[in-house]
């Protein structure tokens, strides 16, 4: 891609209230083009990383006060001199000091072109321009974690590291060509398997971690089930704070599954009211129920809600094994109606369930925030050491590892059936490759415009 050199300019806050909003200029000229509209210091002769108090004008008209930030190449956010002007946050003093700008020389900057100038002049490479996206747009405390870490580089070390290896493998393997003729072995093969399959193992870990991608992006989900008029969408709006759901006491008021965001101990999670279970002729009911054994395998803990006030029967024993023979879920029985009674029989067959048991009553929220704890508790049981690895939440990404993969796994192939080094080199080439993709080395044009154009214009 060809460096723009050109300056350019855009609201880097975002439009709204507030009372201070910022104008990224960035490019060879940006000081001396701000420098013509700002009365105060000379911004030319100043010092880079430094502020100034003044005047913005046009012409002779006064637009507003500001502070100027200066910064000047190489020391910028995209590596270029730049200038970040804080001004009040009122949409017409914005428009009027951009529009001032243009005038004198710059223009609109593209989206996300500031992080491209800082990716195009090395400050960054593509994995940490795409965590400047994530930490923006991160639902959770560990989803923000996680993108500040791969920002901070953790993600370009460990890629950088795994094709340091190969590169050093190709060498030897390269080195080995040269001495074919006389018979010489640099590297044995037992070896370079060895080191293909490190590197395996590597990718591997990458490409697991992408599994616990949901968890930061807010999409882990709760299904609710049981029976009809067990209190599930009671449960929800309950855990919702407002009446999302019909409440009746009629069976099988619920025929479709409704789902509805919850944030939940600052986690974002997904949660749904489904169809009760049992037996019906009803094709509309059948199809809720269908979809409700959808929604259990798609979901990532299972509140089985039971009636405490009522005996347990065949349809809560049909529940319980189908749940326990055909679904490898996190299962929380929640005991519901305890404002109405509390069967002790029903208590003991719960109990023999050998299942994560509370008793609440939806209706009074009794016990509501004790079952908060407990689903917390779950999900921090199943990922608690998220906050310690690296974990990709980019497509993008993950299907360049799946080619790394892929490549590594040809290349044993290869060197298992006895083909040449040669030949076994182009597959680790393709590895490395791939993995370049991923921190920009590799990356086409078409590419590095797929991934900045989803920017907004000021980063």
């Amino acid at each position: 891609m060809i460096k723009k050199t050109n300056t350019i300019v855009a609201l880097a806050t975002a439009i709204g209230a507030g009372s201070i909003a910022v104008v990224r200029v960035s490019g060879k000229d940006s000081i001396s083009i701000v420098n013509k509209v700002f009365i105060g210091k000379n911004l030319e002769k100043a010092d880079g990383n430094t502020i100034h108090f003044g005047r913005l004008k046009d012409k002779e008209k006064e637009i507003d006060q500001a502070l100027v930030s200066v910064f000047k190449s190489p020391n910028s956010y995209t590596g270029e001199n730049a200038v970040e002007i804080s001004c009040h946050s009122n949409h017409f003093i914005v428009e009027d000091i951009v529009s001032v700008l243009l005038d004198n020389g710059a223009r609109i900057a593209d989206p996300g072109e500031f992080t491209l100038r800082a990716y195009l002049n090395h400050k960054i490479d593509l994995s940490q321009a795409e965590a400047i996206s994530n930490v923006i747009s991160s639902k959770s405390r560990l989803a923000t974690r996680n993108s500040i870490m791969q920002l901070e580089g953790s993600l370009s070390k460990k890629v950088k590291s795994i094709k340091k290896d190969l590169i050093d493998l190709i060498s030897f393997m390269e080195l080995d060509l040269d001495f074919s003729e006389e018979d010489l072995e640099v590297i044995p093969k037992e070896e370079v398997l060895e080191k293909i399959e490190a590197s395996k193992i590597n990718i591997e870990q990458l490409l697991n971690s992408f599994n616990k991608a949901k968890y930061l992006s807010g999409a882990l989900e709760i299904a609710i089930i049981g029976k009809p008029n067990a209190g599930k969408s009671e449960l929800l709006n309950s855990l919702l704070g407002e009446e999302r759901a019909i409440v009746t006491n009629l069976p099988g008021t619920t025929r479709d599954t409704i789902e509805e965001n919850l944030t939940l101990k600052n986690m974002l999670l997904k949660i749904s009211d489904t169809a009760g279970i049992r037996f019906s002729k009803n094709h509309v009911e059948k199809k809720g129920i269908q979809r409700t054994w959808n929604r259990v395998e798609r979901a990532d803990i299972v509140l089985w809600i039971i009636d405490i006030s009522k005996s347990i029967n065949e349809q809560d024993a049909e529940i319980y094994n189908t749940l326990k023979n055909y679904y490898n879920k996190d299962i929380l029985v929640v005991g519901n109606k305890t404002d109405l009674c509390f069967k002790n029989e029903t208590r003991a067959k719960v109990n023999s369930f050998n299942l994560p048991t509370i008793n609440i009553s939806a209706k009074t929220g009794n016990g509501l925030e004790e079952l908060k704890e407990m689903i917390a508790k779950t999900i921090n049981l199943k990922y608690e050491h998220l906050g310690e690895e690296i974990i990709i939440t980019n497509t993008r990404q993950i299907e360049s590892l799946k080619s790394t993969f892929r490549s590594l796994s040809e290349a044993k192939i290869s060197l298992n059936d006895g083909a040449g080094n040669e030949f076994v080199v182009v597959d680790l080439r393709n590895a490395l490759n791939e993995l370049g993709l991923i921190t920009g080395e590799t990356a086409t044009e078409d590419i590095l415009n797929n991934i900045f154009s989803g920017f907004c214009i000021g980063k």
